[in-house]
C-alpha cells in the first residue's frame, strides 16, 4: 500500500520546486544563468544529484550539451549527440521520455561525459517548443528517489515544458536583437549615402581639401 504521508510530502516538494523554477525562469534573460538556476532548484527541491540540459543547434541539428550541474569538475569539452545517438539522442529523435532504475541496464547509454554513477537511476525528458523537440533535460536522482521514477519523470516533463517556453523566449529576443542590428546598419548606410561628404556642396579647392582631411580623419 502507498504511504499517504510520503505522497503528500512528494507533492508538496514538487509544487515548491515548480514555484522556484518559475521564479528563476522569469528573473533573467541570461539563458545559461537561468538554466543553472533551474538545475539548482531541482537539486535543492527534488534531490537531483546530476543534471544536464542539451539543446539542438539550429544549423547542424545536433544536440549540444548546454549546461551540466552537480559535478565538481567543470565539463569544458564540447559534447554533442546526433538524433538517435545514445539515450539523449533517442529522446530527441523519438520525443519520448526514458527512465531506468540502473544506467548499466540501458545498452543505449554512452556515458560520453562520465558524470553519472553507472549504478544509479537516470531520467531524460524532451524539451519542446510546441510540438517540436528542441532539447533534452536529463537527471540522475538520488538513490532514495529510484522507487518513484515514474512520478519523477512526470515532474521533469513539467519542468521541461517550462524550459521550452524559456527557450522560445530566448530565441525571440535573439531574433529581435538581430533585426534591430540590421535596421541600424541600413539606417547608417542610408544616412551616409544621403549626408556624406560627397553630397555636401563645396566645389572650391579649399573646401575640397577640408573635406579630404575630414575623410582621412574619419
Amino acid at each position: 500500500m502507498s504511504n499517504p504521508n510520503l505522497e503528500f510530502d512528494l507533492l508538496r516538494a514538487e509544487l515548491e520546486t515548480l514555484y522556484q523554477v518559475s521564479r528563476v525562469l522569469s528573473r533573467s534573460l541570461d539563458f545559461k544563468q537561468t538554466l543553472d538556476g533551474v538545475l539548482h532548484a531541482l537539486h535543492e527541491g527534488m534531490a537531483l544529484e546530476r543534471g544536464m540540459v542539451s539543446l539542438t543547434d539550429a544549423l547542424t541539428g545536433e544536440l549540444q550539451v548546454s549546461l551540466v550541474y552537480g559535478v565538481s569538475d567543470a565539463v569544458t569539452e564540447e559534447v554533442s549527440y546526433q538524433p538517435g545517438e545514445g539515450v539523449v539522442g533517442t529522446i530527441l529523435k523519438s520525443g519520448n521520455s526514458i527512465a531506468v532504475e540502473c544506467i548499466m541496464d540501458e545498452p543505449r547509454f554512452l556515458s560520453r561525459m562520465g558524470i553519472y554513477n553507472p549504478m544509479g537511476a537516470f531520467v531524460g525528458v524532451p524539451i519542446r517548443i510546441g510540438k517540436k523537440v528542441v532539447g533534452v533535460l536529463a537527471a540522475q536522482p538520488a538513490p532514495r528517489v529510484s522507487k518513484q521514477l515514474e512520478e519523477y519523470q512526470h515532474f521533469l516533463e513539467m519542468v521541461a515544458n517550462l524550459i521550452g517556453q524559456s527557450v522560445r523566449l530566448s530565441h525571440e529576443v535573439a531574433q529581435e536583437k538581430q533585426e534591430i542590428a540590421e535596421e541600424r546598419d541600413v539606417l547608417r548606410r542610408t544616412v551616409r549615402g544621403q549626408f556624406g561628404f560627397d553630397n555636401i556642396i563645396g566645389h572650391t579647392q579649399p573646401m575640397r581639401r577640408i573635406f579630404e582631411q575630414v575623410r582621412l580623419v574619419a
